[in-house]
C-alpha cells in the first residue's frame, strides 16, 4: 500500500510541476501538457528569485512541502535510506522533464526540494528514530 500511495503521490508532483499552466491547475484543475523537444536547457541555470511575487512564493513552499510528503511516504515513515537519495533523484529529474513541457526548470528548485527531503528525513529520525530506540529499551 505504501508504494502505491507513493507513486499516487509521485505522479501528483509530476502533473503539479509539468502541466503547462500552473495557475489554471490550481484554479480551475486544468491539466494539460504541451510538449516542447527543444527546451532552452540555459533555463536550468536562472535565478529568477522574487521573493515579492506570491505565486511563485507559493510554487516554491509547494515544492518544499510537496517533496518532503513524497520522501515521508518514500521511507515508510522511517526506513529512509535509500528513499531520500531517490527522492532527491525525482527532484532533479521532474526539473528536467519541466524544460519538455513549457515550463521553467531550475536547479534552485532541486535545491529547494532537497531541502524538504532533508527536513522530513531529520523528522523521520527525530520522531521516528527516537520511538523505535524507547521500544527497544522497553523490550
Amino acid at each position: 500500500m505504501r508504494i502505491l500511495l507513493t507513486l499516487v503521490w509521485a505522479i501528483a508532483l509530476f502533473i503539479f510541476t509539468c502541466s503547462v499552466n500552473f495557475r489554471l491547475l490550481i484554479e480551475h484543475h486544468y491539466v494539460h501538457f504541451m510538449f516542447n523537444p527543444n527546451p532552452d536547457w540555459s533555463e536550468l541555470l536562472d535565478l529568477d528569485l522574487d521573493f515579492a511575487d506570491s505565486d511563485w512564493l507559493l510554487r516554491k513552499i509547494g515544492h518544499f512541502v510537496g517533496f518532503g510528503i513524497l520522501a515521508v511516504l518514500a521511507s515508510d515513515f522511517g526506513k529512509y535510506r535509500t528513499a531520500i537519495a531517490y527522492s532527491i533523484l525525482y527532484a532533479a529529474f521532474t526539473e528536467v522533464l519541466q524544460l519538455f513541457f513549457f515550463r521553467g526548470g531550475r536547479i534552485y528548485d532541486v535545491i529547494n526540494d532537497s531541502a524538504g527531503i532533508l527536513l522530513a528525513y531529520i523528522l523521520c529520525l527525530i520522531f521516528f528514530g527516537t520511538s523505535k530506540r524507547h521500544k527497544r529499551a522497553f523490550n
